[in-house]
């Protein structure tokens, strides 16, 4: 076990190799009355209110495989691009496809990562989880006739086996994740259809959009234009792979855009009229990056760092709401144009077995949902005028239904949770008796869920 600092505000870091580091200091914590926060390795933390501070970014083993089974676990260190790696030398891949943030496996499970399809939850079979008196248990989903609308009367002592309703979106509160088990399926490719649309067009063919294997969207505000990327199958044999020669001028645009895009907030601040222009250099940088992906085959998995994807914000709302929203957005972009050089990017989740995969603290509960993704609010450093934007962007989404992504941005914990997560109560009552004296506290979210019973 490596311990890294010792910092003045008395926050000490541990980096364990296996369980039983991680037992060791559940152990001391226990006996000292210590409060600890853990995480993955790979998001950005809050280490305040807590005395020891745990990342298991050393924690990367292939456990177990069962190839016939499609069943594979995963120590919570890996991360999304390894576990990948790994899995493709059997033949296989996780069922979560499109843009998705290069996280660890604990962060991705605690955070409910959320691709361009669906979520983390759908792959998830299981996971093994260190409880605050030193028990491991394996949590698993609900079956179809264990399902409760509430929890009500939960004893004091532990009589109930805990799922990971509880887990997913947990925010690393109720316990340490030292394994995780996925179904996963065959390998394949996905092959990537590019389309120009106006607001009109997408509405008129939304539907055939919605049925690819995963879709996202580049949305322009200022422009009225969206560029659509729709995804079809493909069998791994019969995919045809992208010319080096191709990959390196795809490349070169998206760094050129990378650059315009860092700047546009900056640029578009101190020179107003500037903004729309800024926008259609980046439309036309996407849309050349993009042709040069047309009639060629990808893995379906598009990772991006975790520290870029944090630097926006993200929100999850029903799908049939969105025309609604963009409406809305649309008028808000034309009084805060300035604001708005960057594109907002959309995708179409559908949630699988939602009545079992439904955790506690997810954003969605519709069947069909999109996310929202934009990171206008990334430079709120430049004036306090950001912070009043920003709330009232946030209540265009929230007045549609909408509820913000855990994994993305700063988040706060909010006094408005309890209304806009249905199952908090049912979360809140859970944890109470897996952590009855409050040992865990998140390191993801800014403030603190604690309860009092």
């Amino acid at each position: 076990m490596q311990i890294t600092e010792l910092t003045v505000d008395r926050v000490q870091t541990f980096h364990p190799y296996d369980g039983g580091d991680l037992l060791k200091i559940i152990y001391e914590a226990k006996e000292n009355g210590l409060r600890i926060k853990y995480h993955g390795g790979s998001f950005p933390i809050d280490r305040e209110g807590a005395e020891i501070l745990i990342s298991l970014d050393n924690m990367k083993r292939f456990v177990c495989c069962d190839p016939a089974e499609g069943i594979f676990t995963f120590e919570g260190g890996l991360t999304v691009a390894e576990v990948l790696q790994s899995l493709a030398y059997l033949n296989f891949t996780l069922e979560i496809y499109g843009i998705i943030p290069n996280m660890t496996i604990a962060d991705a499970i605690s955070l409910g990562l959320m691709g361009s399809n669906g979520t983390v939850a759908h792959c998830l079979k299981s996971c093994q989880v260190l409880h605050t008196d030193g028990t491991l248990m394996d949590w698993a989903w609900p079956d179809a006739g264990q399902i409760p609308e509430r929890i009500t009367n939960i004893p004091p002592e532990r009589t109930f086996l805990p799922t990971l309703q509880t887990m997913v979106c947990g925010l690393g509160i109720v316990g340490i994740i030292n394994t995780a088990t996925f179904r996963c399926i065959p390998i394949h490719l996905a092959q990537e259809t590019i389309y120009e649309y106006t607001l009109d067009d997408i509405i008129d063919n939304w539907q055939q959009l919605s049925d690819g294997l995963y879709n996202y969207i580049y949305w322009y505000p200022l422009l009225d234009k969206m560029i659509v990327n729709h995804a079809s199958y493909v069998r791994l044999h019969l995919g045809h792979l992208q010319p080096l020669w191709k990959k390196c001028i795809e490349m070169f645009y998206w760094g050129v855009h990378w650059l315009v895009n860092r700047c546009s907030p900056f640029l578009a601040w101190y020179v107003p009229s500037f903004s729309k222009r800024l926008s259609q250099i980046q439309f036309e940088l996407v849309m050349r990056a993009s042709s040069c992906r047309i009639y060629h085959s990808f893995q379906p998995q598009l990772l991006i760092s975790v520290v870029s994807y944090c630097r926006g914000i993200k929100w999850c709302l029903p799908a049939d709401r969105l025309q609604d929203v963009m409406e809305d957005i649309g008028d808000w972009a034309e009084r805060y144009f300035y604001l708005c050089s960057n594109p907002i990017i959309i995708a179409v989740q559908t949630h699988q077995a939602l009545s079992r995969h439904h955790a506690y603290l997810c954003p969605y509960t519709e069947r069909k949902t999109c996310t929202l993704w934009t990171d206008w609010f990334s430079s709120r450093s430049i004036t306090s005028s950001y912070s009043a934007t920003m709330a009232e962007f946030e209540a265009i989404l929230q007045k549609n239904g909408g509820r913000k992504c855990w994994s993305a941005g700063p988040v706060y914990a909010s006094p408005l949770i309890g209304q806009m997560y249905p199952g908090f109560r049912q979360w809140c009552e859970t944890r109470t008796v897996l952590d009855p004296k409050a040992m865990f506290r998140s390191a993801y979210i800014t403030g603190d869920l604690f309860v009092e019973r």
